[in-house]
Formats: C-alpha cells, structure tokens, sequence
C-alpha cells in the first residue's frame, strides 16, 4: 500500500442539483446527460487548467487543482458552457461547485482530509450553475481574476462545528467584472507612502505604547525598501488622533499612498487590521489583517513589520506599473519605462521579452546613467538565454556583460536592480560568487524583498546544495504570496527536488507554475526532462514537443550551453533526461541522430 502524504492543495468538489429527482423522472436521460458532462465538459477540459478528477461520486466528482486561480477559471468555464447548454433538447443539469485550498492527505491515486471534506460541504451553498469558495481562495484571488464574486458571510455547514465564511459567484451576474485598482498620476520619479498612527480600539491606554512601537517598527522595517520613500515618524505622528481626510495629508506631505491601520485588543490576543490607501483618489487598493499573540510584544512587532513590508512591494510596485500604463507616452520617464518593462519580462513568454528589451532600452537613451534600466536589461538578456529565446547565444551574452558593466557600481543601493545584476550574472557567466555577494546585499538592504530570496535558492540549486534552496523558495512565498513572479518560486522548487532526486515531486512544482502563469512554454523543458527522469516517457516527450516549438536550433549542445550556468553534475542529468524524451543527441563528435 502506498505511503500516505499530506500537502496544501485546491480542491473542487462538484454534485448535480436535484440528481434523485431528475432520476425519477426520467432515468435513462438523466443518466446520458450526467456521462455526457463527465465526458465531454470534465474530462477533456479539465487537464488544460491543471486539475484532475480523483474521484467519481455519480452524479459529480472531485478533482484536486495546482492552483485555485486555475480551479476558479475552471470551474467559470465549465459553468458558461452548462449554462448555454439550456436550450438543447434532453435533460437540463445544474450544477453546484465548491472550492477550497485546504490541507489534503495523498494515498495513491486519491485525496482525503480536511480539504476534501470542506470542499464538500462549502459546494452545498453554491448557487444551481454556479460555485461557492472559501475565505482562502478570495484571498488568494486578489488581483488574479475579473470574475464577481459576492460575500455572503459566515456559513454553518453541515457536519462541521466551525462557522465559515463564503463567497459566491451567481450566474445571474456573470457579466458582472471587477473594477481596475487606481494610483493617483503624480509628476515625482519615485513612490513614496507614510505610515499614519495606528487606532487602539478597545486596548485602554496602557496599550498606546504598544501600538506606537508598531508603527515605528513598521516605518523602519518599509524604510529598507528602496523602491519607495518612506515619510519620518515624527512627520506622520502629528496626524496622531486628528480626523483629517487622506487625500489632504497626502498632499499636505507629499506622499503618493497611506497606510492606515488599527489594533483590537482581547486579553493577550490583538487583531492588526490594515489598509493601504492612494493618495489621489482616497480608493483602498489593498487591506489585510493579523491576530496575534501580545506576550513577546518584540516579537509580535517584527512579525507584523515583516508581514506588512513583504506585502505593501508587491502591491505598490504593481501600483506604480498601473499609473505608469496609463501615462501619455511622450511624458514618459526613465523610471516610467522600467516599470512598464516589468509586466514583460515577468509575464515569462517570448513574446513579451523583446518588448521590455525595447522599453529598457528607451529608458537608457534617455538616460544613460540609469544603473536600474541597465541591471534589468541585462537581466531581460539574461532570459533570452537561459529560456532558449534566441538562437545566438553568443550575440546575447556579449550585450548583456555590456549591460552589466554599465549597471556594475550604479546600483548599489537599490535591491531590485541588485537582484536584477545578480540574475544576469548568474545565467550569462554563470559566475555564482559574484551574484551571491549581490544577493546578500539587497537581502542586507531589504531583508523583505521576496526576489532577492528567490535567487538565493537558485543560486543553492546551482552550487549543488539544493536542499538548502527550499527555505529560501518558502521564504519568498511567505513574504509575497501575491507577487506576480510568486511562480518562479515554484519553478525553483521544481528544480530543487530534481537535483535531490524527486523528479516526480519536480513535476508537482512545475505543473504549478505553469497553471499560476498561463501561457508560458519554456517550462515544459523542466517537465520533459523531470518526466523523463521519472519514466513517464509519454509525458515528456509531449512536454518536449510543446517547447521545441519555434525552438528548431534546439540540440543538447546548445541546451547545455545556455544551462552552463548549472553545476555540471546537474546540467549532465538534466541534459541526459532532454535526450531521453527525444532531443538530439550532439554531445559527442560527428553524433546527430535524426529527430523522428
């Protein structure tokens, strides 16, 4: 019997409504119609998005997903498709879907646990033809999805004795769409934010000095990130206990976003409720919140710090991103057309790639000096590179080292651009030492900065010490769980299991990421060799096929090539397990076998 596994996973469950019903009435029908979804609406889409039916119930199924964004995409597909289905002829299914991320227990081929059951019993409040999700999978969507989904609070289901709360998505507003967060326009070179006091609510006085030592924990822990400026506490602190509207002490100092927060005390127990804030417009653009333990106050303190620093990067900087779209192109700044440049070389597609090249180098003709637009244009040739985007490697590596010399000594200050030179020298010389010394410095600046942590486990997997990588990986999930490169993590712990000898768990990592970023295809290299190594042929040679696509000057010679950055024991098993799902072989003199 198969040793049994735990892990966090996205799980759907999904029943017919009124299936006893509809039996009786017509049971011949009724039974076609239930194996015509199963067929033709579960089985041969699901797979594209991810998921996986690990168990039948008759009437539905459950199906575990490597990302609840894709089991939401899924489940919103497959309900639009019912739903047209109502004027056909035959029996007419509704459909109820529940989604949870919840803890799983694997055995074999099927899922039991928590997850499970509560993914049950949250799909009982569905609406007929549409799906209910738990507070885990809101949560996880923010900013991931355009699809309306409705609170309707705290819901006591049945067999469980803890209440929970549930978002649903009705088919009534299907076309129903979120509106775009906002950042107000504002002429400075560089976003700058103020902590405002924090409210005591309920805490008594005693608790005043507590709550300030917050924010003053929180102002110097977000004073590290160099990406944006971070007002004085004493400035912020004469807004201490006034009712003054946002957008006027943004003016009043200057700044482009507010935090705001408020501290709920019960005994040794306190609720951290925060919110971030534009500026301009007075609009939220994102809020969280934290229960804690008051007993090591130091300890609480650098925990919320943490949190909050790790969450408000990403945040802000996607903010930036936004307000930098929607500036006229001909008042665009250096630092405007680095921004614009992110989306394209996170997005991960070859696409994309010359497009940031191309803004980035706007950026540098404007000004030349910029160490950042430098740092992240050769970390944009970097990619060309190590995902086998150009056929002339040599072409990309001689502009990148002149990249990276222009960026060299300029950025020193700066974690984003040092994490961006320290990719860059790592993928186009594979120079690890060097890259380290950077990577240790942006950690030094910004001990939050969710990247820098990222690369620090590359660099572990590099060097052959992968089992070093995985706290790094986690590191950088946990400070930014939200960040649009979260799935370079994943690729990483991929990476990280295969040079330990778990190709089958790489395989897990890898599908995830390539179902949190869709339309990526240079992954599929990992999951051909990883299958291959875990000899499920079938696998990697269809993983294989999809990257070789556009790709015709792909052989082992050249994949080891743009890999070299790899250390050689690993390069040699990750090209052997390239071979083996069919790649030319020209590793040896005067050796070219034919690609069937």
């Amino acid at each position: 019997m198969d040793a049994s596994r735990r892990r966090l996973a996205a799980i759907l469950s999904m029943d017919v409504e009124g299936f006893s019903t509809l039996v009786e009435a017509d049971e011949a029908g009724t039974l076609e119609a239930v194996g015509r979804m199963q067929r033709d609406r579960v089985l041969l889409t699901i797979g594209d998005f991810g998921g996986h039916v690990f168990k039948n119930t008759g009437d539905g199924c459950l199906a575990e997903f490597t990302s609840a964004v894709n089991a939401v995409a899924w489940a919103s597909a497959f309900q639009r498709a019912m739903n047209g289905e109502d004027g056909q002829e035959g029996v007419r299914l509704r459909v109820r879907i529940g989604i949870v991320v919840g803890d799983v227990v694997v055995i074999g081929d099927d899922r039991f646990g928590e997850g499970v059951n509560l993914a049950a019993r949250v799909q009982t409040v569905a609406p007929p033809g549409g799906m209910a999700i738990s507070r885990g999978v809101f949560e996880y969507l923010a900013g991931k999805t355009d699809i309306y989904f409705t609170d309707i609070g705290e819901q006591a289901l049945k067999g469980l004795t803890e209440r929970h709360r549930i978002w649903i998505w009705d088919p009534k507003l299907v076309g129903v769409r979120r509106r775009r967060r906002v950042a107000v326009p504002d002429p400075a070179t560089q976003p700058s934010i103020v902590v405002l006091p924090f409210d005591n609510l309920g805490g008594g006085e005693g608790r005043d000095g507590f709550v300030d030592g917050m924010v003053e924990e929180i102002t110097a822990s977000l004073s590290q990130v160099r990406e944006f400026l971070v007002i004085a506490r004493h400035s912020a602190y004469a807004y201490k206990g006034r009712s003054v509207d946002v957008r006027t002490i943004a003016a009043e100092l200057g700044v482009r976003y507010l935090l705001e927060g408020s501290l709920r005390f019960s005994g040794e127990r306190m609720r951290v409720s925060l919110r971030l804030v534009d500026g301009g417009s007075g609009a939220q653009i994102w809020s969280d919140r934290l229960d804690a333990q008051t007993d090591d106050m130091f300890e609480a303190q650098d925990r919320i710090a943490e949190m909050v620093s790790g969450a408000l990067h990403p945040t802000i900087r996607q903010a930036e991103i936004e307000r930098s779209r929607r500036k006229a192109p001909q008042n665009l700044a250096a630092y405007d057309l680095v921004m614009r440049a992110l989306p394209h070389l996170w997005a991960h597609r070859r696409e994309d790639n010359p497009q940031a090249i191309a803004l980035l180098d706007e950026a540098l003709a404007l000004e030349p000096s910029n160490g950042r637009a430098a740092a992240v244009g050769s970390w944009a040739r970097a990619q060309q590179i190590a995902y086998n985007w150009s056929p002339d490697l040599a072409a990309e590596r001689a502009a990148g080292r002149i990249l990276i010399e222009r960026a060299s000594g300029a950025v020193d200050d700066d974690p984003l651009a040092l994490t961006a030179l320290a990719t860059a020298i790592m993928l186009i010389d594979g120079q690890i030492d060097r890259a380290d010394a950077l990577i240790d410095r942006a950690v030094a600046i910004d001990v939050n900065h969710a990247w820098a942590w990222t690369r620090r486990g590359f660099s572990r997997v590099y060097r052959g010490r992968p089992e070093e990588a995985f706290a790094c990986f986690e590191r950088a999930n946990r400070l930014s769980p939200r960040d649009p490169f979260s799935f370079n993590s994943f690729i990483g712990m991929g990476l990280a299991h295969f040079a330990s000898g778990r190709p089958r768990e790489a395989l897990v990592w890898t599908r995830r990421a390539l179902a949190e970023k869709p339309g990526m295809s240079w992954p599929y290299r990992d999951v051909a060799t990883f299958a291959a190594a875990a000899g499920e042929m079938e696998t990697a040679r269809d993983a294989l096929n999809r990257f070789l696509v556009g790709r015709p000057e792909m052989t082992a010679n050249f994949a080891r090539d743009a890999m070299s950055f790899m250390n050689p024991a690993l390069l040699a098993r990750y090209v052997d397990g390239l071979v083996a799902a069919g790649l030319i072989d020209d590793r040896v003199e005067g050796v070219r076998a034919a690609r069937a």
